[in-house]
């Protein structure tokens, strides 16, 4: 295998197929500000190509949602492409954005999001439609009632409208609502 150490003394892959075991190596050396770190790692992320999405959503522990917008950044830096490679060839939603259900149409805010479905197999298993594991989920605050729904990503789109939500919930995790999108909060989401 083809290869260079990292400052860090990690191997960054060359040229090859890259090496899944060195994912966790990878994200631990996100918050690193040497340009010659970001330029490995970056090379290192994009060799991964569109497998990466579900080469991180298969680690012990995938990134959290900060390591994923790290890594969207990260790989969107001198590349022209807006970080469309591997992992963001599929449009995330992020925290504050609403969303449509494509199924049972309603409208929402997400709140926060898994890299995969860190439901149980009790509550997976007997849902009817049960997207793919490995993809985005998000935990989203329903307009107009008291529910909080956990999707796919799959079974989401963008909701345009531009009109706020009604949820008790809001004020919890939604410091502002404006240009269609709410402000999120520092307000930690747990399940």
């Amino acid at each position: 295998m083809l290869g260079r150490l990292s400052p860090a003394g990690f191997l960054i892959t060359v040229g090859w197929v890259p090496d899944p075991s060195q994912l966790p190596h990878l994200l631990r050396l996100l918050d690193d500000d040497s340009s010659v770190v970001r330029v490995s790692v970056a090379e290192a992320l994009r060799a991964f190509g569109p497998s990466l999405t579900q080469e991180l959503a298969h680690l012990t522990e995938p990134p959290d949602a900060a390591q994923v917008q790290k890594i969207r950044d990260l790989l969107s830096e001198g590349s022209g492409t807006g970080g469309e490679e591997g992992l963001f060839t599929e449009r995330f939603f992020a925290p504050g954005q609403l969303v449509r259900h494509r199924r049972y149409d309603y409208r929402g805010v997400v709140v926060a999001v898994d890299l995969t479905c860190q439901a149980q197999d009790d509550w997976y298993f007997p849902n009817n439609t049960q997207p793919d594991r490995y993809q985005p989920w998000y935990h989203v605050l329903v307009d107009d009632t008291e529910q909080v729904t956990y999707p796919a990503q799959s079974s989401l789109q963008a909701d345009d409208s531009g009109k706020p939500i009604v949820h008790p919930l809001l004020a919890a995790f939604f410091s502002a609502f404006t240009d269609g999108k709410y402000l999120r909060n520092d307000q930690p989401w747990t399940t």
